[in-house]
């Protein structure tokens, strides 16, 4: 037994060339990798072969003395891009239970591009890939207006009613203006809201209008003062007319004095007559005359 050998291995020697070609594989392994160009991949028996076209898959790779065989991708399958697949991808379906409906077929060369239903949008959009998680669009509720309505890819977007103004159904377009009560000649009995109009009504007895007094408080002091000035107005009127009537009536009847009857009496009296056997008769003034 020679000292330099270990007991029950192989010889120094043997050991330094299994190590040495094991290392030239892997550069030789390394080197054909990288020398595959980009049109080509490399095969299960580590030959570069030229790729498949998109919409195809390989069905023989290629050997020393051949070429790869491609075949097209079967009905339901695809391939986006050339490739040295054995089997190509099943096409993506658009699940109705998730909202999802097909937009676009797929194709031998490109996958099912799924969207989602009316109602719905595609809240985690993906680049370049199917939407696959559908919400339901978001209603806007009354106090609010929507701007925007929503669409596959985004959602509803909607304001609060500004200051005055109101909308009383989901998913107005428009906020309306409360009502002027006052234009009206009312109180206002309720005050808008965002939602809600201004609700008007009748004033109480006893309460004050809201509606501006200054037109009422004028036209009281003008009645207030209009009213003793008509009355002294009338009473002079009247005193008019009856002075009027009165010197009418004076003028009408003048300085005449009406003439009493004159009654003559006549008092028999029994005097001597010249004619005897006849009374004999004697006239005496009346009393006008006497007092004239």
């Amino acid at each position: 037994m020679s000292p330099g050998r270990p007991l029950g291995g192989p010889p120094a020697g043997t050991m330094r060339r299994i190590v040495c070609v094991f290392l030239a594989t892997q550069l030789l392994f390394h080197r054909e990798a990288l020398s595959c160009q980009a049109w080509e991949y490399r095969s299960s028996s580590g030959e570069c072969c030229p790729k498949c076209a998109s919409g195809s898959r390989v069905a023989k790779p290629c050997t020393s003395s051949s070429s790869t065989r491609c075949v097209p991708c079967s009905e339901g399958t695809y391939t986006d891009h050339p490739n040295g697949l054995a089997e190509c991808f099943q096409c993506l379906p658009c699940d109705p239970g998730a909202h999802l409906k097909v937009k676009e077929e797929c194709t031998y060369t490109k996958n099912t591009v799924c969207t989602c239903v009316p109602g719905y949008f595609c809240s985690h959009p993906m680049n370049e890939k199917p939407c696959e998680i559908c919400t339901q669009h978001t209603v806007s509720p009354p106090g609010y207006m929507v701007i925007q309505e929503g669409t596959e890819t985004n959602d509803t977007k909607f304001v609060r009613c500004p200051l005055g103004t109101f909308s009383e159904m989901e998913m107005s377009s428009s906020c309306e203006p409360w009502k002027d009560c006052s234009k009206e000649g009312l109180v206002e009995v309720r005050s808008g809201s965002a939602s809600l109009d201004a609700v008007c009504g009748r004033p109480k007895p006893g309460k004050r209008s809201r509606a501006p007094l200054y037109p009422l408080l004028i036209a009281g002091f003008l009645l207030l003062v209009a009213s003793p000035l008509g009355m002294i107005y009338r009473r002079g009127q009247q005193s008019t007319k009856k002075g009027a009537a009165e010197e009418e009536k004076e003028e009408r009847e003048g300085d005449y004095i009406p003439v009493q009857e004159r009654n003559v009496m006549v008092i028999p009296m029994q005097e001597t007559s010249p004619n005897h056997g006849e009374p004999s008769y004697r006239t005496f003034p009346s009393v006008d005359q006497a007092l004239g």
